[in-house]
């Protein structure tokens, strides 16, 4: 169902969170006086769902993106527990077991050209929609992450948030692109006026 694609933004929307629940998180942002929801926006969703390399068959339906919206709200609430590494409230597993109960993986053996195998997985995320892939993106993560690395942009203006698979765990922003360069030039700004 979900497709590798590279870059932090896609078609103008952030897909920097380095996973796909993370990226819906992001998908309702606010930074200063601009405010954008893509999947609450109609004409947005599709291109969204398109972007995180979801297929929705035909454009999605009010149902798609209030389940969507729904999620996202569920899984806002599971971030600050699962940064401190806590357990997850039982509100919050119950939530993504119901996007869950429709969602099967296939799987199929392949030969490659060279003639070894290797197995395919699908996922048929029935009535459930992105919503389901993106439960079973959340559901795979909970069960093997490191809390110390699921963070928020050290930019205090800014509501993204990511999981730093860096070699040092060291990254503090969302983008260097946007809110790193921001500070860097913060920076050289404030010590031009004190020399």
């Amino acid at each position: 169902m979900a497709m590798e694609q590279a870059g932090e933004f896609r078609s103008g929307m952030p897909f920097f969170g380095g996973r796909l629940w993370l990226d819906l998180l992001n998908s309702r942002l606010a930074y200063g006086d601009v405010a954008r929801d893509f999947v609450a926006e109609p004409n947005s969703l599709p291109a969204w769902l398109a972007a995180a390399g979801i297929r929705a068959g035909e454009r999605p339906s009010t149902l798609d993106q209030h389940a969507l919206t729904e999620l996202r709200e569920t899984l806002r609430t599971a971030l600050d527990p699962l940064r401190l590494g806590q357990p997850l409230p039982e509100k919050i597993v119950n939530d993504i077991n119901r996007c869950l109960a429709d969602v099967c993986v296939r799987f199929r053996l392949d030969r490659a050209l060279d003639g070894t195998a290797h197995l395919v997985e699908t996922l048929d995320t029935g009535r459930s929609g992105a919503a389901g892939a993106i439960a079973t993106d959340f559901s795979r993560f909970v069960c093997d992450y490191e809390p110390e690395r699921l963070k928020r942009c050290s930019n205090p203006a800014c509501t993204m948030v990511f999981y730093d698979q860096g070699k040092n765990s060291r990254r503090r922003w969302c983008t260097m692109s946007i809110c790193g360069n921001r500070n860097k030039v913060a920076r050289f700004r404030a010590k031009g006026r004190s020399v």
